[in-house]
């Protein structure tokens, strides 16, 4: 379990919200602009903060759409999680949009992440399209009936860097909505991991308490999304309140 990499999503927003995230050890954090209120702008801002200090920023996008990919890895998102997926055919398009040839057709702009085209690195073209497959993770998200029906062919995708399993819809989708201990969601999820490491990509996972975090680190998961920013802050206030009213 120690190699398993921990994160969180970031839904809060904020300068001061981050740079406290990058002081706890995690090792990632998941931007998401899909449910939370985050603006390009902002989730720039939120991406620089958590790369000065070390903390990997990856940006949940809201549509597989070229110019949400685009603008998301142009400010300096190291991988992209992407959710609602239904088919193969979705995630090929994902790829080409977010992959360098000869692996996409991602479209080359100077931007922050090259300074502008003015840090020399950037400025052998090959190169840096090379280093920006490898660094820049294509993550599609398996939530849907759709998606775990092909998730062997989904997890073949050249260019595709790993499979998020996001419990909460896909347990909906089977039609078992948040019953995380049914053998069929439990099934689903060996399914996923099983593909990903056939297809030697990362198996990440979200968990909304630190039980099933641990199972599924346990289980061979070599990522776990622990909860949100929000939920954490709330519990640990909670606590602190029954803690501080059980003493008076």
């Amino acid at each position: 379990m120690s190699d398993t990499k921990f994160g969180t999503f970031f839904e809060l927003g904020g300068r001061g919200a981050m740079e406290a995230l990058t002081r706890t050890g995690l090792d990632y954090v998941i931007i998401d602009t899909e449910h939370g209120c985050l603006s390009e702008e902002t989730t720039a801002d939120m991406i620089l903060a958590a790369e000065r200090s070390g903390l990997l920023p990856y940006v949940r996008i809201g549509d597989i759409r070229r110019p949400y990919v685009l603008r998301m890895l142009d400010v300096g998102a190291r991988g992209l999680i992407v959710p609602y997926i239904h088919s193969a055919d979705e995630v090929r398009e994902l790829v080409s949009y977010a992959k360098f040839p000869p692996i996409g057709n991602r479209g080359y702009c100077p931007n922050r992440t090259t300074g502008w085209g003015a840090d020399e690195w950037s400025r052998d073209v090959l190169s840096y399209m090379e280093t920006c497959n490898e660094r820049c993770k294509v993550i599609p998200q398996c939530e849907t009936r759709e998606a775990l029906d092909q998730i062997e062919e989904i997890a073949a995708i050249p260019g595709v860097d790993g499979i998020f399993v996001g419990p909460c819809d896909l347990s909906i989708a089977l039609g078992i909505p948040l019953q995380f201990e049914h053998p069929m969601l439990l099934e689903a999820c060996e399914c996923i991991l099983t593909a990903c490491h056939t297809n030697n990509i990362e198996a990440l996972i979200f968990a909304g308490n630190m039980n099933d975090a641990v199972r599924w680190a346990k289980k061979g998961y070599d990522s776990v999304a622990y909860s949100l920013d929000a939920s954490v802050l709330i519990n640990a206030y909670q606590e602190l309140v029954q803690r501080f009213r059980s003493e008076e």
